[in-house]
């Protein structure tokens, strides 16, 4: 029933907008909703693709995934490389293609415990992202190994973003502690 609202639902926003829909069902069994605008090109890869493109790129441990929504929607992945090191990796959102990677030189000791806390989590980025996907579209998921390691996962559903997070450990989805407390410049980091 929820594949049906989901594929409706792309396809009268692309129709508004002047495009056609297509959706399709993955391999997680969740539809992959592709909604291709005027000029026909399509406008999303979704996460599980993006996820999978970037680790095709970089063979490792996808440590976080964003989609940014700059002068070019892409997608920007870091990757724990099977090297030890950190990788960022740029997708074009409406292709998949890869459009930049490299090796993050800004490493510091705060990485490397990063990396280990990534290295021991239970739980994976897709599957975190999997979890979190029945309370909207993933747009984000980063790991955070600080304290209580979790993965931050951001979702949109009716227009509206929800902060979420998955315990890396046993993939309990919880909502995340708001921001809104009144400190301006907060990043989020107060407990």
């Amino acid at each position: 029933m929820k594949r049906n609202i989901v594929i409706a639902s792309v396809t009268a926003a692309a129709l508004l907008t002047g495009g056609t829909a297509v959706a399709v069902a993955s391999t997680t069994g969740a539809p992959t909703t592709h909604a291709t605008n005027a000029s026909g090109t399509t406008a999303r890869t979704s996460f599980s693709e993006a996820a999978q493109i970037a680790l095709k790129a970089v063979p490792g441990t996808l440590g976080s995934l964003d989609r940014d929504h700059g002068a070019r929607t892409t997608w920007d992945a870091e990757i724990l490389g099977k090297d030890g090191k950190w990788h960022e990796v740029t997708l074009d959102a409406s292709t998949g293609k890869v459009l930049n990677q490299h090796i993050d030189r800004d490493t510091d000791a705060e990485d490397a415990a990063e990396a280990k806390a990534l290295r021991n989590a239970d739980v994976s980025a897709t599957e975190a992202a999997r979890k979190a996907a029945s309370r909207g579209t993933v747009t984000s998921v980063e790991f955070d190994g600080d304290r209580t390691q979790v993965w931050e996962v951001e979702t949109v559903k009716n227009h509206k973003e929800r902060d979420l997070n998955v315990n890396a450990q046993s993939g309990k989805v919880t909502q995340a502690p708001s921001d809104d407390d009144g400190d301006d410049g907060d990043d989020g980091d107060d407990d």
